[in-house]
């Protein structure tokens, strides 16, 4: 079995070699198992580079396009895969930016792909905000004021209404975050707002007129 304490590097590393020193091997079986156990760790590999990617700033769309999809496919895609090393110190782990995250909800919202944004959501929001519920609200946005086109103005702010200016910690603090973003559409605009736990899933969403933006649930 393999080490899981191992760097997903070094563990790739040590899988080619113990592949090279099989090779010829009249274990055909045994040559199967390797190459899945290769795959798995490759697998490995890649997410946590993307992921240090992601944290040295590189944009979805660049990671999509080495992959020739678009951002929201290299968000799926990565996204929302939890890090390969909970234990590993909170300065060096993968991170999350909140503020793409909550664009990217509206963006995904606007193609009608409800189940990536529901990857996204913890299990007891995603029992309240259901398929059913999201995209008759989002269809109602859309019937009034036509096809969303771009998010802009987007800033987190603590649970009290206090701005944050340090996302590279934001998904870390305790008491959670909410994404403010407006949505603009063809013949008017929206506010959009995205309650984020500790962690980064989706606790809460709101879509609402820019003149109801005060005194909301969260």
């Amino acid at each position: 079995m393999d080490d899981p304490g191992k760097e997903p590097l070094e563990a790739l590393t040590g899988l080619i070699r113990e592949a090279e020193a099989a090779a010829g091997s009249a274990d055909r079986l045994e040559d199967v198992r390797l190459a899945r156990r290769l795959e798995d760790a490759a697998e490995r590999h890649l997410i946590r580079t993307v992921a240090v990617a992601r944290a040295h700033g590189v944009p979805w769309q660049a990671i999509g396009d080495v992959y020739g999809i678009s951002r929201q496919a290299a968000f799926k895609r990565f996204g929302t895969t939890p890090p390969d090393n909970p234990g590993a110190d909170i300065v060096t782990r993968p991170l999350i930016d909140l503020q793409e995250r909550t664009e990217q909800v509206f963006a995904l919202l606007s193609t009608g792909d409800y189940a990536a944004v529901k990857a996204m959501m913890t299990f007891s929001t995603s029992r309240v905000l259901t398929k059913k519920k999201v995209m008759a609200v989002w269809d109602q946005v859309v019937s009034t004021s036509g096809a969303f086109e771009s998010c802009s103005e987007t800033r987190l702010q603590t649970a009290d209404g206090r701005n944050v200016v340090l996302r590279h910690i934001n998904q870390y603090l305790s008491g959670g975050l909410v994404g403010q973003t407006r949505l603009e559409h063809e013949a008017g605009d929206w506010v959009g707002r995205v309650a984020f736990n500790g962690t980064g899933k989706i606790t809460g969403m709101l879509i609402v007129h820019p003149l109801e933006a005060d005194n909301l649930p969260f």
